[in-house]
């Protein structure tokens, strides 16, 4: 399994800048297209649903963004779940 960490940025569906994001992605190989991680964005709260990320190495994928919580009550967001939904690619947003 393969670990990418740095920072890079949310899309939304018009190519648009959301957010710039930190960033824990897993995935099993470097050519596979199941990955998955954490994100958490340089301003709080996070559009959630369907998505386009930009990694620091330049590669980018459209993922799904979940809520994550650090509370037990659920009240604290600071983090969110991401699920790739197909390859990590250069070229993805033009």
């Amino acid at each position: 399994m393969q670990t990418l960490r740095g920072k890079g940025k949310i899309y939304n569906s018009r190519g648009e800048c959301l957010s710039e994001v930190d960033y824990e992605i897993f995935r099993d190989g470097p050519v596979d297209e199941r990955w998955w991680g954490e994100i958490t964005p340089a301003e709080g709260i996070m559009l959630m649903g369907s998505c386009m990320i930009e990694l620091q190495n330049g590669q980018r994928g459209t993922c799904t963004i979940r809520l994550r919580t650090n509370s037990s009550f659920g009240l604290v967001i600071d983090s969110f779940d991401v699920l790739g939904s197909g390859p990590l690619e250069p070229d993805v947003i033009e």
